[in-house]
C-alpha cells in the first residue's frame, strides 16, 4: 500500500511530500511546482487502497446477487421454504438492538 500527502499551501516553502510504502517512512522536498495541485491545494492519493476497497465491494455485490438468484430460483420452483421462528428472532433482536420506536404524535 502507498500513502502520499502533499501539502502545498505553506507559504514560502517548498513542495514537500510525505510517501509510506510497506510501513517505511520516506520524507523528500521536491522543487518549486513539482506536483502541485489545482490552486496549491493539499492532496492526499490512496490509490492502492481505494482499488482493494473496491475490488472488495465488487465481490461482496457479486456474492450477493449469486445469493438472490439462488432464492429466485428456489421460489420460482415453488422450493422456498420460509423459517418462521428464524425470522421471528431476528425481527426481534434488530427491535431490541435498536431500541425503541419514537412517534411523531
Amino acid at each position: 500500500m502507498s500513502i502520499r500527502i502533499q501539502n502545498d499551501g505553506i507559504a514560502g516553502a517548498a513542495a514537500s511530500q510525505v510517501s509510506q510504502t510497506g510501513g517505511a517512512a520516506h520524507s523528500a522536498s521536491a522543487g518549486a511546482g513539482a506536483g502541485r495541485g489545482i490552486g496549491g491545494a493539499d492532496q492526499v492519493d490512496i490509490s492502492s487502497l481505494s482499488g482493494a476497497v473496491a475490488n472488495s465491494v465488487a465481490a461482496m455485490a457479486s456474492r450477493q446477487a449469486d445469493r438472490v438468484s439462488q432464492l429466485a430460483a428456489l421460489y420460482a420452483k415453488g422450493q422456498y421454504k420460509v423459517d418462521a421462528v428464524q425470522i421471528s428472532r431476528a425481527l426481534i433482536s434488530e427491535v431490541i438492538s435498536t431500541g425503541p420506536v419514537e412517534s411523531d404524535s
